[in-house]
């Protein structure tokens, strides 16, 4: 292709990135969406997955895949992982990682530090998008000129992108509509151009699989790791690119200061692990295509080379496009968020001595353009002697440094600052020995004596004798082993710095200076939020608006002006004090929960009170009925001797038919009695199939008397549970259902989840709907009985830990579910 076709083609793509993130500033509300919100998160499939990961399938077979799972991985519990981070964020308005840092480890070296440090440590996977840019441009154009002629004119027109859509003004935090929606169309771009690129390779080559198969020196690209060494690199693969995913500054930047929604999480949780299935989908085919039909070729140039080979240049084009919008969106947003680092940590403190944070803003777009430049020349240093994805990883284990002080202070109260700093230093030098230095002393501009090290024992791909990993596995577990080691060990033994001490000030004082160095939007924005705050609030708010914009440490300056010593902020006694009033207050909550026990325990007894005097008056009202007819029919028997046969037998039977209701009515009453007093369930091993076939047969005559016929559907389950509590609640139930079914009765039982679940179904006329909300309570009854069976189950089974409900549907249909427990259960449950 021509090379003024390609440029032209690259300057109108970025013309339509221009337009694009003009429209999303005119209608920010169209990126409040939970889709744009999933594909901003693919800003982390970069060049490195468009062009490297075919090139790495290609030499090393499926180990490019741990770079998606593990991110895979966090995606899974991204929900409630980032939701902690998040209210952070929202509360303390952080711009970055090392902005926590600051917050949860108070002033130090370390923020800073940290802040240097991923700008040194990103450069090579900021290198990495130039390469692959100008690769491609050279590859398709046919040229030989150098690289990096083409990769300073793309790193000068990237920060000019960034710099227009990401700096203008002042507050980072402040949202960037339309680079969201830029880096989501971007994310559109690149997925849909490498999967019509695989489409189109196999619609015209066809399957490579089977070729691959028949040659042998393919067979090693389609098998999993072999050796502890494999696995091992396998592992630490997954693990160091969750980690990356988590603390790359351009994955902050997008999850958590253009993204504070958390309902966007719960989706994002799916959508973002499906994107990265879907890119990665073509990647092993053109990998095997690239090795059978071009043995030559670079393999990071497959995705581009075999379009042309399949004789269609305009799918070439697109993939150079989904190659530069991979490129871009990463090197856009990686920008930014590293000239915030750089501003808020580094040179905000040092114009500030010198007075002129005024020129902050020009300083930050000078950074962006400072991170290009810095991209560019190692790209010219190091870049041109490595393969995308090895310069990729090499960053990755430089970001993964932050883990131990970011994670555990996110999650455990005894990391201190001195921990965090002594195992990141450490952390940090070991990078750079084991990775960073040696890629500089391959390239030439080191001793190639450095390989070597000064002794066998620290050879910089085998300290202490680590043999047989590669250089990246060996680099990642060697640093941030000996990262986590110390964090966690320096902890244990150093006391935990003091916090910070409070400040208070005025409300308007503090709007004054937030209007003179932030701008009267930003001072109006305080008012409403400080609105009715004390003074102590009202100035963590500001400091909150102040770090934001301008790094913790210098907000912290400015606040000393317009703000004082909160009192009591140092002293100790008043500290023991506050202390003592928080026991005092405990011990005052403590006696207020148990006030309030006793309230409900009276309401409870007056309930109670309440629900005897019903039952003596129920009981009274349904026995004097029985009785009535039992004396009425005896004194008619006593009296009239001279019956004849058939009216004697007939008056008999209403006899017997009054004294079983009679009998009945006592048995409920005593079945409540039992429960009102009765002592805890006994529970004892449990065959519920056995328990379940018990209860049908005791039913049995009630319901061939009825003419029912009875059905069953049982799985054998066993539980721990009180049997004879279970088997009166399925007698109580079948009973019921037997006096209202038409023909049949159906008992069902089945595990669910961790409960059994008995159904009792009958095909009677139901429950009507305006009697479905009573139908548990004491005393209510549909067939004329005292209305106490249906009470009595639910109570049975909510003392058995279980419970019993009406279903919806047609007939009766009532459930009864028993927790499935063993005899040796966890008391916290299980």
């Amino acid at each position: 292709m021509s090379p003024g076709v390609l440029l032209l083609g690259l300057l109108l793509y970025l013309g339509l990135l221009f337009l694009v993130a003009l429209w999303g500033e005119s209608r920010p509300s169209f990126t409040q969406s939970p889709w744009i919100y999933a594909l901003s998160l693919a800003v982390y499939a970069t060049a490195w997955t468009f062009l490297g990961s075919a090139g790495r399938a290609a030499t090393e077979g499926a180990t490019f895949l741990p770079v998606y799972l593990g991110a895979t991985l966090v995606l899974l519990l991204w929900p409630w992982l980032h939701g902690r981070l998040l209210a952070l964020a929202r509360t303390h308005r952080l711009t970055s990682w090392a902005d926590f840092l600051h917050l949860r480890y108070g002033p130090g070296p370390l923020a800073p530090l940290a802040a240097g440090f991923l700008v040194m440590g990103l450069l090579p996977y900021l290198a990495l998008q130039l390469k692959a840019i100008a690769q491609a441009f050279l590859f398709l154009s046919g040229e030989q000129a150098p690289l990096a002629d083409v990769a300073l004119l793309t790193a000068l027109l990237l920060a000019l992108f960034a710099i227009l859509f990401g700096t203008r003004r002042l507050d980072p935090s402040e949202r960037h509509p339309g680079l969201v929606l830029a880096v989501a169309f971007e994310s559109v771009v690149k997925l849909l151009a490498l999967l019509l690129v695989g489409a189109l390779v196999l619609l015209s080559l066809g399957n490579p699989f089977p070729r691959a198969q028949a040659e042998p020196h393919l067979h090693p690209l389609l098998l999993p790791p072999e050796g502890l060494s494999g696995h091992l690199a396998w592992v630490s693969l997954v693990a160091l690119s969750g980690l990356a995913f988590l603390l790359l500054p351009r994955q902050f930047h997008v999850a958590v200061v253009e993204g504070q929604d958390p309902r966007h999480l719960p989706q994002a949780a799916w959508a973002f692990p499906l994107y990265l299935l879907l890119i990665n989908l073509p990647i092993l085919p053109l990998a095997l295509w690239g090795r059978l039909l071009l043995p030559g070729e670079n393999p990071d140039l497959y995705v581009l080379a075999l379009p042309l080979l399949a004789g269609s240049p305009p799918v070439a084009f697109l993939a150079f496009l989904g190659a530069v919008s991979a490129a871009t969106a990463m090197v856009v947003v990686e920008g930014l968020a590293l000239s915030i680092l750089l501003s808020n940590h580094l040179l905000s403190p040092l114009l500030l001595r010198y007075r002129a944070l005024g020129s902050l803003l020009l300083w930050r777009r000078l950074a962006i353009l400072l991170v290009m430049l810095l991209a560019y020349l190692y790209f010219r240093l190091a870049g041109e002697a490595h393969a995308l994805v090895g310069m990729g990883l090499i960053s990755f284990v430089a970001v993964a440094q932050l883990a131990p002080a970011a994670l555990l202070g996110l999650y455990w109260k005894g990391a201190t600052g001195t921990g965090a700093l002594a195992g990141f230093l450490a952390g940090v030098g070991l990078w750079a020995y084991t990775l960073f230095l040696p890629t500089l002393a391959r390239s030439g501009f080191l001793s190639p004596l450095f390989l070597e090290g000064p002794h066998p024992l620290l050879h910089p791909k085998g300290l202490l004798g680590l043999k047989g990993l590669d250089p990246i596995t060996h680099g990642f577990l060697v640093s941030l082993g000996v990262n986590l080691a110390l964090t966690l060990g320096v902890s244990l033994f150093t006391r935990k710095d003091a916090p910070l001490g409070g400040r208070t000030g005025e409300v308007a004082a503090l709007a004054s200076l937030l209007e003179r160095v932030l701008g009267k939007e930003t001072a109006e924005a305080f008012l409403k939020e400080a609105e009715g705050l004390p003074g102590t609030e009202a100035a963590q708010r500001a400091e909150a608006f102040l770090s934001s914009a301008l790094g913790p440490a210098t907000a912290r300056l400015l606040l000393l002006s317009v703000t004082e010593e909160a009192p009591g902020a140092h002293r100790p006694l008043l500290e023991e004090a506050a202390r003592e009033s928080k026991e005092v207050r405990a011990y005052a909550q403590a006696l207020e929960a148990a006030r309030r026990e006793l309230a409900e325990a009276y309401e409870r007894l007056k309930a109670l009170d309440q629900a005897k005097d019903e039952l003596l008056w129920a009981v009274s009202h349904e026995l004097k009925t029985p009785l009535t007819a039992v004396r009425a029919l005896a004194e008619i028997l006593a009296a009239h001797p001279d019956l004849s046969e058939e009216e004697r037998g007939r008056f008999t039977a209403l006899l017997a038919k009054e004294a079983a209701r009679l009998s009945r009515l006592v048995e409920e009453v005593l079945r409540y009695a039992r429960l009102q007093t009765g002592p805890a369930p006994r529970k004892e091993p449990t065959d519920l199939k056995a328990l379940a076939e018990e209860a049908l047969s005791l039913t049995e005559p009630l319901a061939r008397e009825r003419g029912i016929r009875l059905e069953r559907a049982l799985t054998p389950l066993f539980t721990h549970t009180d049997r004879d509590r279970v088997l009166q609640v399925l007698l109580n139930l079948l009973t019921n259902a037997i006096r209202h079914a038409r023909s049949r009765v159906r008992l069902e039982l089945m595990p669910k989840g961790q409960e059994a679940l008995f159904r009792v179904l009958d095909d009677g006329p139901g429950v009507p709907e305006e009697a479905r909300e009573r139908i548990f309570e004491p005393f209510q009854s549909l067939s004329g009985g005292m209305g106490l069976g249906l009470y009595l189950a639910r109570r049975l089974a909510e003392g058995l830990g279980g419970r019993v409900y009406l279903e919806a549907g047609e007939g009766g249909a009532f459930a009864f579910t028993v927790p499935l427990e063993v005899e040796d259960a966890d008391p916290s449950g299980g």
